[in-house]
């Protein structure tokens, strides 16, 4: 009679066989390999921090079967690059579940591949589970932290569910060297954007600010209620706001409604913002309250 435990752990097998077959082990020249995911025919995501080189990237999809790939562009904000290989090789792209339905506590597998093609796995719990998160700037749609271990090479490959569905991709690139699992749904924003574009296009507007106390006789004066802003020390010349007429000691209020209080309001004001759009934004001069409109621009690469 078959037990409980050999039930459970021939269907983990399993799952983990089926999502190896999207998995590859990726040489990028960083002293180790890491894993990959077919995304796409002739597409795979890996984690940005593990790759080195824009060129003659190594993939290895299996014992034996190896290609070159291309660095299509890469987003070290979440640590997410897209390389591109030749679409005659047969690869069987990734089915992305969803994360909405999953839970602190239940038990996910890492799915990745080592460098002589061998399908490697390591188990364990959801420790951590939040919503959107920011880190670097990014937004990451969910906060999907696994209690599991992230050997090297590990980085890259995919987070399983009980189910079998593959959730993710693992990476120790963002937190520290610490395990997350960026969720599905970044993954594809984000690979999409960089498919199109080469790179994730970030809102922008070229200011250099600080947070200050508006004195309640200011507030009084300008005609406005908030008690905190944003002091602009520079303007990026030709710059978004400059080309809206922001000025040095302007005083921010709040963009599009939403107040400052410190820098990072800015950043969550902008962060479903694009760039071209229009943003309304209040500011206090010379003790006058003005009301400016800010055309986003793109922020540069680095």
């Amino acid at each position: 009679m078959t037990s409980i435990w050999q039930q459970l752990s021939k269907e983990m097998s399993e799952a983990v066989e089926r999502a190896g077959r999207s998995i590859v082990a990726v040489d990028g020249r960083s002293g180790h390999t890491s894993s990959g995911i077919v995304w796409r025919s002739g597409w795979i995501v890996t984690a940005s921090h593990a790759i080195r080189h824009d060129v003659n990237i190594g993939v290895i999809f299996g014992q034996g079967r190896t290609a070159e790939a291309q660095l299509a562009g890469r987003d070290r904000g979440s640590d997410i690059a897209l390389l591109t290989f030749d679409e005659k090789l047969q690869a069987e792209p990734v089915h992305f579940g969803s994360t909405a339905s999953l839970a602190v506590g239940e038990l996910t597998m890492a799915v990745a591949r080592t460098r002589r093609g061998n399908i490697v796995a390591s188990a364990g719990l959801v420790s951590g589970l939040m919503g959107e998160w920011k880190v670097a700037r990014t937004r990451i749609d969910q906060f999907i932290r696994p209690d599991l271990n992230l050997y090297p090479g590990f980085s890259g490959g995919v987070l399983v569910d009980a189910g079998g569905e593959v959730l993710g991709m693992n990476t120790s690139g963002l937190l520290r060297g610490k395990p997350v699992t960026i969720p599905s749904s970044t993954i594809t924003r984000i690979a999409e954007e960089i498919a199109a574009n080469g790179h994730v296009k970030r809102p922008y507007i070229g200011l250099v600010m600080q947070p200050v106390q508006i004195p309640e006789s200011l507030q009084n004066k300008a005609g406005v209620t908030a008690s905190s802003g944003l002091l602009v020390m520079q303007v990026e010349s030709g710059g978004a706001a400059d080309a809206a007429g922001i000025l040095l000691g302007d005083i921010l209020v709040d963009m599009d409604g939403r107040s400052f209080v410190d820098l990072d309001d800015v950043y969550s004001a902008l962060g479903d913002k694009r760039p071209g759009q229009v943003v309304q934004t209040s500011l206090i001069r010379g003790g006058n309250q003005m009301e400016l409109s800010v055309k986003i621009g793109e922020r540069p690469s680095r």
